[in-house]
């Protein structure tokens, strides 16, 4: 009893008005301690609520993000793989170009090469085509003179003034004769060879030599005439036995050997008065002039 007046004394005592607001009893711990738990649960409530609702937006703020941002990405993805692919077509493309820029040089070799092959075709075609008209030369020549020597001359010689001239090239391009063979054949024509007595004979027997001349070094080209020292050594005697004191056809330092002694004519071009040097009568074998008395 003691300590229940002792307890009642120490409560502290408050206006009834409190606990009946609260409809808190004598006991009154309990039912403040559900009101409390009922806040707590009501707040844990709207918690729960805000949590989802705010989940909910995140999820359509990402899925709109999503929404933005993957055609962005899908799109820088496609153009990676398009330079990843152009990179290899690019590749392909350079080796291709390589090998192109090989072929190529390799074309320009051979072509170079046939070029040259080419070049020496034509330089040779050129040759034959100035030959030939070397040669159409001398048949429109010869064609000339067997017209002016028709009836006076025999055929295949050629007529000047009044004599007729044989030109054994043009016969035979091959026969080549010393100065006494060249001799024999002029007299089994019924002639000599040619004797030069005046300038316009000369210059006549050097224009048909040029037109008839096919080696292409000068002394291969010469003509037996009838002039020789034979009988005596440096004087120098023609077959109609006439001296020949003319100097001024003799080449430049001919004659020259005391073995040479039958004169050699030829065309030329340097000086067509200096056309004869002396040759070796039994060792030099070469073409001949014969003439005679036109009919």
């Amino acid at each position: 009893m003691e300590t229940s007046q002792r307890t009642r004394s120490v409560r502290p005592k408050f206006p009834p008005v409190f606990f009946k607001s609260y409809n808190i009893s004598g006991h009154g711990g309990d039912g403040f301690n559900r009101w409390v738990l009922l806040c707590l649960g009501l707040l844990n409530a709207v918690l729960l609520i805000v949590a989802v609702v705010f989940a909910i937006k995140c999820a359509k703020v990402k899925e709109d993000s999503l929404h933005i941002s993957n055609p962005a990405v899908t799109q820088l993805f496609n153009e990676l793989d398009y330079l990843r692919s152009n990179h290899s077509d690019v590749i392909e493309a350079e080796e291709e170009a390589k090998k192109a820029l090989e072929s190529a040089i390799n074309n320009h070799k051979e072509v170079k090469v046939k070029i040259e092959q080419l070049k020496t075709v034509n330089d040779g075609y050129e040759k034959q085509i100035e030959a030939l008209r070397s040669e159409k030369t001398n048949l429109k020549s010869n064609i000339s003179a067997l017209e002016n020597s028709c009836d006076k001359c025999t055929p295949g010689w050629i007529l000047f003034n009044s004599s007729c001239y044989f030109f054994s090239s043009t016969e035979s391009s091959t026969a080549k004769r010393n100065w006494h063979e060249s001799r024999m054949d002029c007299v089994s024509r019924g002639s000599d060879l040619a004797v030069i007595d005046n300038q316009q004979e000369q210059t006549f027997v050097s224009n048909t030599i040029k037109l008839l001349k096919t080696n292409p070094h000068q002394w291969g080209n010469g003509f037996w005439v009838g002039l020789t020292d034979i009988a005596t050594v440096g004087t120098w005697v023609w077959l109609n036995n006439v001296t020949e004191v003319e100097q001024r056809y003799w080449m430049d330092g001919e004659p020259n050997v005391e073995e040479e002694n039958c004169v050699i004519i030829i065309y030329s071009s340097t000086n067509p008065w200096k056309t004869r040097y002396d040759g070796n009568c039994n060792v030099h074998r070469l073409d001949w002039i014969c003439e005679l008395p036109s009919r």
